[in-house]
């Protein structure tokens, strides 16, 4: 549908992405649209393509519909691990036996971690870097790309975040983690051990926001193999008062 030359085919969402990249993502807000959605809809004009909870058409061209996978759904060619999204067994019916349960071996799905709560077990203790204090360690095997676990937190807003990053910034000491355009999650009060894991710039894992159900959450991935005992280290990419999504 994307390279038709049938311009009225195309998805607009996907064209506006295209163009635009992927780093300015709005909190999705099912549209009411009736029939197709067209430039109007507010999914289209906020980049986000329609979701199973949207009043439109089943069958407008803006509704993401999953992915036919039978490999895995753990690379680029999977269009919801391309898209930024956990795989949905409402939509993706080669996934939907992962999560009852009883997939066929070497079919399991590998993009419904967070969903399915599938993390790694991981521990905290003296960080290896200087100064840092606290670290997060791997306790177990994982594999590139294995989910290490969810960065939470409080869900606050951008102006929230800003009036309580100038505080953190001046304690040397935050939490932040830019969600999307209108929400930031603060995990300095309600953290998990995930908040633990120190900055670095050769790091062994890296932060992915991911749309799961129309809701963006952040997963922790490794991005190369952990071997038990190895400490656990992304990019921050700190910019004024909050970490961008990643």
């Amino acid at each position: 549908m994307v390279l038709s030359n049938n311009k009225s085919a195309r998805s607009l969402v996907v064209s506006a992405r295209a163009q635009h990249g992927s780093n300015d993502w709005h909190e999705y807000q099912p549209c009411t649209c009736m029939g197709n959605c067209k430039a109007d809809c507010p999914c289209v004009r906020a980049h986000n393509f329609c979701e199973k909870f949207c009043a439109c058409s089943t069958t407008c061209r803006e509704r993401f519909r999953g992915c036919t996978c039978k490999s895995g759904c753990k690379t680029n060619m999977c269009p919801c691990w391309a898209a930024g999204r956990e795989c949905d067994p409402d939509l993706c019916s080669g996934c939907a036996p992962t999560l009852e349960l009883h997939a066929e071996v070497g079919r399991e799905c590998h993009n419904m971690r967070l969903r399915m709560r599938q993390h790694a077990h991981v521990v905290l203790g003296t960080s290896d870097i200087p100064g840092a204090g606290w670290g997060l360690f791997a306790a177990q095997y994982v594999s590139k790309n294995g989910f290490l676990g969810e960065y939470t937190g409080d869900l606050i807003t951008q102006d929230e975040a800003n009036r309580r990053g100038s505080i953190y910034d001046f304690m040397n000491n935050s939490y932040l983690f830019n969600l999307n355009n209108e929400w930031v999650v603060d995990a300095k009060f309600r953290g998990n051990k995930l908040r633990c894991a120190n900055h670095s710039e050769e790091p062994v894992a890296k932060a992915k926001v991911l749309l799961v159900d129309g809701e963006s959450r952040i997963a922790i991935l490794a991005d190369k193999n952990l071997s038990p005992g190895m400490e656990i280290t992304y990019d921050y990419r700190f910019v004024r008062l909050y970490l961008p999504a990643g």
